[in-house]
This record gives C-alpha cells, sequence and structure tokens, in this order.
C-alpha cells in the first residue's frame, strides 16, 4: 500500500504541478507519524486517497487526473470529515475546483499559506546583515546538545502556530535522522549559553533550497536577527550550488511576509485550509 500510495502521489504531483500532500503526511505514509487513511480503487492501484495526518489533525485529498468529474473527491473527503470532523483539509495550490469541492461537503476556508521563492542572486554577506547591539551574539551550527534549546526556541517562536508549535524534541530527532538533514545547514544564534535563535536550511536537488524553519526567541524578536540568520542560511545555499529558494509562511503573517519581500521573495503559490462550518 505504501509503494501505491508514493506512486499515486507521484502521478497527481506531475500532472498537477503542485504535491497533493506535505511532509508530515508523506511521513504517515512512510509509517514515521500516525496516519489514518481512505482510498478508492485496489490496495495495490488506487485512484483516490485521503490521508488523515493525526499529528497535525489535517486531511490531504489525491484524485488521480483521470479520476476526476466522477464524485470520487467528493465521497472520499465526505467519509475523512464524518471520521475526523475537527481536522483541517488542505489544498496545496488551491487548484481549480478545490473551493467548489469545499463547499459541497461544507467546508469553508481558515487559512492561507504562501510558499515564496526569490534566485539566490545577489546574496549579501552575512557579516553585513549583522544587527547592531549583536556583538554578544553568534552564530554557529547545530550540534547535539543543542536540540532541546531549538526545540524551546521554536516552541515559542511558534506558540500560535496550529502545527509547527507541537514540534516535540523526539520529532527534532526524527528529522534529524533523515536523509535530506545536514547539520552544517541548521544555523544557532547564541548568546551566552542561551539560543536565541536559528535557521534551519533544506535542500531538495535540483539547485532549490528551502528556508525549512526560521525562529527568533520572542523576547528577541525585531532586532534583526531574523535578516541575519536569513542571509546566513542564504549564503551556504549558494556555497553548495542552489541557485532559488523557497519558503512558507502564514498569509496573516504581515510582518514576517514583508521582511521576506525586503530580502527578494514573491508569492508563487497560495496554500487553503479548510474547515467543517458550524
Amino acid at each position: 500500500m505504501q509503494e501505491a500510495l508514493r506512486r499515486l502521489v507521484a502521478e497527481i504531483t506531475e500532472h498537477d504541478g503542485v504535491s497533493p500532500i506535505n511532509e508530515s503526511a508523506s511521513l504517515g505514509i512512510e509509517g514515521r507519524r500516525e496516519a489514518d487513511f481512505f482510498f478508492m480503487g485496489r490496495r495495490s492501484d488506487p485512484y483516490g486517497f485521503v490521508v488523515c495526518d493525526e499529528r497535525d489533525g489535517t486531511l490531504l485529498l489525491g484524485v488521480h487526473p483521470n479520476h476526476r468529474h466522477e464524485g470520487v473527491g467528493t465521497r472520499l473527503l465526505e467519509e475523512a470529515v464524518r471520521s475526523h470532523p475537527d481536522s483541517a483539509v488542505w489544498a496545496f495550490g488551491t487548484l481549480p475546483g478545490a473551493a467548489s469541492l469545499a463547499e459541497r461537503v461544507g467546508l469553508y476556508p481558515v487559512r492561507r499559506l504562501l510558499r515564496m521563492e526569490k534566485p539566490l542572486v545577489d546574496v549579501p554577506d552575512p557579516e553585513t546583515q549583522r544587527p547592531q547591539g549583536a556583538d554578544d551574539v553568534r552564530i554557529v551550527t547545530y550540534t547535539p546538545d543543542l536540540a532541546e534549546a531549538i526545540v524551546a526556541v521554536n516552541a515559542a517562536a511558534f506558540a500560535g502556530h496550529p502545527e509547527q508549535g507541537r514540534l516535540t524534541l523526539d520529532e527534532f530527532h526524527d528529522l534529524t535522522r533523515l536523509p535530506w538533514f545536514d547539520p552544517a545547514g541548521l544555523f544557532v544564534a547564541v548568546r551566552g549559553d542561551d539560543v536565541v535563535g536559528f535557521h534551519w536550511t533544506k535542500r531538495h536537488g535540483g539547485r532549490l533550497g528551502e528556508v525549512y524553519v526560521l525562529a527568533v526567541a520572542p523576547e528577541h524578536e525585531g532586532r534583526g536577527l531574523g535578516r541575519w540568520l536569513l542571509a546566513q542560511g542564504l549564503h551556504h545555499l549558494v556555497q553548495r550550488g542552489d541557485d532559488r529558494v523557497q519558503l512558507y509562511v502564514e498569509g496573516d503573517q504581515d510582518r514576517v511576509v514583508a521582511m521576506y519581500q525586503n530580502a527578494g521573495f514573491t508569492v508563487v503559490q497560495t496554500d487553503t485550509s479548510y474547515r467543517v462550518e458550524r
């Protein structure tokens, strides 16, 4: 079943230009996170599915292009929503038909997630971005003794975020064991003995990098530390040979979106989250 779902996800992604699932749902398919599944077709050859991500409380739907406009998505989503009424439904890329499907199932939009990109040209020297008054702050690369402090900063910085703020120490260690993880690409801002921020980069191949997580401890926000960490990570990706970079940010985080726009990022995709209308 795992291989069949991976194959179906790949076929949908090739057709739509955007994957129907995210990293957390992918980990669910791999059996690394708790997930429930609904599917149509044979187990060895499904043509529609919903991944019910127990960890994030989300539902992710995919239907093979050859079986669209047959009511497959509606039937799958109705069944999944009945079983998981408190879960959100993600429409990655907000493709044509997503809004009408959500309406048929009784869902309404509650969140927008922006994917932003920029070419990795004219990336500034990180030291030119060091904020004033940060002479006692240094940026180091990840070592295992920093893990607990990184998770604590992540929890504080994303306290109101429904997925990222839930990251546990065990989950963090699980992520560091994935094939793509590179400790040299996780930059940690340290003041004295305290971690005050970090920039975790990710490389996807095809010369594409990602601002995977950028977090600053709330008490250190507004001092330019985020811009310094951002420059450090982008400089690293350039050195590794990437020529473009992407990131994801909540659409209602105006200050953060503005920071990335000032750094040259533009919005290239909008994902929409829906919930049951009550």
